[in-house]
């Protein structure tokens, strides 16, 4: 391996990722603010690498406050032998919403596409799209679209 190709950041198996995402949007004097905790770890799938997650997340807007459980499944590889990865993954999970004293749980299931950007051996920059079915509303069920940009840490990220 040349000293330039091993200056190049990769993401190995093993590696294990915790991460931040944050919002805070307003829109015509309404304001919505999101924050979302993420874990997951990497192992070795064919020519890239599998990936498992749970994330834990809370949003509020207004009086309407949201917590979300959500867990899902990857696959990554890099782009060449750069340190950008591209990944697509599937999951879903539990919403609870409170609205005052009424309280309702959806259940929000879908996919992602994104990148995983590497600055280093232990930092990422994390970009995705996220298309959410969320079924259970108490009047119909729904579609979301959410484009989420985070920073990450990669642990045990080593050959």
């Amino acid at each position: 391996m040349s000293t330039a190709a091993a200056a190049v950041p990769r993401l190995h198996p093993g590696a294990i990722e915790l991460g931040v995402t944050g919002s805070l949007v307003s829109v015509a004097g309404s304001t919505s603010a999101a924050l979302a905790l993420r874990g997951g770890c990497f192992r070795g799938a064919g020519s890239g690498l599998a990936g498992w997650e749970a994330e834990l997340g809370y949003n509020h807007l207004q009086s309407l406050d949201t917590v979300e459980l959500e867990a899902g499944v990857s696959w990554q590889r890099a782009m060449g032998e750069g340190a950008t990865w591209p990944f697509a993954s599937i999951g879903g999970g539990l919403r609870q919403e409170r609205l005052g004293s009424f309280r309702t749980a959806r259940y929000p299931v879908g996919f992602a596409l994104g990148v995983r950007t590497l600055f280093g051996e232990r930092v990422a920059l994390r970009v995705e799209y996220r298309y959410r079915r969320v079924l259970n509303d108490p009047v119909a069920d729904f579609h979301e679209h959410q484009a989420r940009t985070g920073l990450s840490l990669l642990l045990h990220n080593a050959e």
